[in-house]
């Protein structure tokens, strides 16, 4: 009977630590426009995955992906230099399941695209 309570204890104590497991996100340290080469990363405990879209000198679309602490999700960030003038503005937006934000599937969408057009531009057939 005490190795029946002893297996149950160690099954339990397996489904606890499993339970708190990192979340996993996508990487991305900047990208342009829907670009942005992805790695894979574990956040640490409270931090969610996010997303940043933002723009940098009022024109060029950016986009940064990963772990962020959950005091810092769904915030704008403007980043200046010292003269007042706006580097880039990027707001951070979170989720809470694994890869929730994004990845190389959404992303390579946009890589093909680009690649069609650039091939259009240059005369290439496909």
């Amino acid at each position: 009977m005490s190795g029946v309570v002893l297996g149950l204890c160690v099954v339990l104590m397996i489904s606890v630590s499993c339970s708190g497991q990192a979340l996993e996100c996508y990487h991305c340290d900047l990208g342009f426009w829907d670009m942005c080469h992805t790695t894979k990363m574990n956040c640490s405990a409270g931090e969610q995955c996010f997303v940043g879209i933002g723009v940098a000198a009022s024109v060029l679309k950016i986009k940064m992906m990963g772990c962020l602490a959950k005091d810092d999700c769904n915030k704008t960030t403007v980043v200046t230099f010292p003269a007042n003038k706006t580097l880039y503005k990027m707001t951070k937006n979170c989720c809470d399941k694994n890869y929730c934000n994004g990845g190389t599937e959404v992303l390579m969408g946009s890589f093909t695209l680009m690649a069609l057009v650039i091939a259009q531009i240059m005369g290439l057939t496909l």
